[in-house]
């Protein structure tokens, strides 16, 4: 129905948190989630599905709290899963085989799979360990400083979930009224009234090419939305009708 808004996202994902040990970042995880359009989450070796903070956490995304699978190993809960990706801060060298990682960015794109990917992140202390990393078909890290490499949780799936949403994910059809950015035939409008006007001026001959030259510089360099270039070329030609009225006022 026009107006609303159209589900999008992954539904082929599923978060895996292996024994997560603060439930209020399980509940600040789910919300990430519900912000990226991922609603399965499987929880290994504890239950905080009832926590007090986990759910006040959880926000408006505590249905998939409430719903969330929980598992007693790792291997239990990636047995129906086509892939599953490993978070890892601790990145090994082309030496390591049980820690040989690829950064968030190159990770590949979920949807082209045809069932279930699993995201496993680990413990808030100290990761998942090199068996459960070697039950993941890929680990990943995510580049931080490397002063502090480690991140929250809810964080690490957020800034996960935020590239692959970036990169992969389906969305619905802009809506009419959803911002849009200018297009190329909508700024060369705005550049001939600019031209127009920079022509009725008294700038010395020779800086007239560079102020056009500034102006489209400046057009191609800004974020313009369709309504905001709009508007500047209706501006443009309004001072440019006001010029040329008083011109033809002025002639004998």
């Amino acid at each position: 129905m026009q107006g609303e808004d159209v589900p999008d996202g992954f539904p082929n994902l599923v978060v895996v948190l292996v024994a997560p040990e603060n439930p209020g970042n399980v509940g600040f995880a789910v919300r990430a989630m519900a912000n990226f359009g991922v609603t399965r989450l499987r929880i290994v070796d504890t239950d905080p599905r009832d926590d007090k903070y986990a759910k006040i956490f959880a926000v408006h995304a505590v249905d998939t709290l409430e719903n969330a699978e929980i598992f007693d190993s790792l291997d239990d809960a990636l047995t129906d899963v086509e892939a599953a990706w490993g978070a890892t801060a601790r990145k090994g060298s082309n030496h390591s085989v049980t820690r040989a990682t690829v950064t968030l960015e190159d990770l590949p794109d979920p949807t082209s799979l045809p069932a279930t990917v699993a995201l496993v992140f680990g413990r808030e202390s100290v990761g998942l360990t090199n068996d459960e990393l070697s039950l993941c078909d890929i680990a990943f890290h995510i580049p931080t400083s490397t002063v502090y490499k480690s991140m929250n949780l809810s964080h690490a799936i957020a800034v996960t979930l935020y590239e692959l949403y970036k990169n992969y994910a389906e969305k619905p059809e802009p809506r009419p009224t959803d911002i849009r950015a200018a297009t190329k035939p909508e700024r060369e409008q705005a550049a001939f009234f600019f031209d127009a006007l920079i022509d009725k001026t008294t700038i010395k001959e020779f800086r007239i090419p560079i102020a056009k030259q500034v102006f489209r510089n400046l057009l191609h360099r800004a974020f313009m939305t369709g309504r905001e270039i709009a508007t500047l070329t209706g501006s443009l030609r309004k001072i440019l009708k006001v010029i040329e009225q008083h011109e033809n006022a002025n002639m004998p």
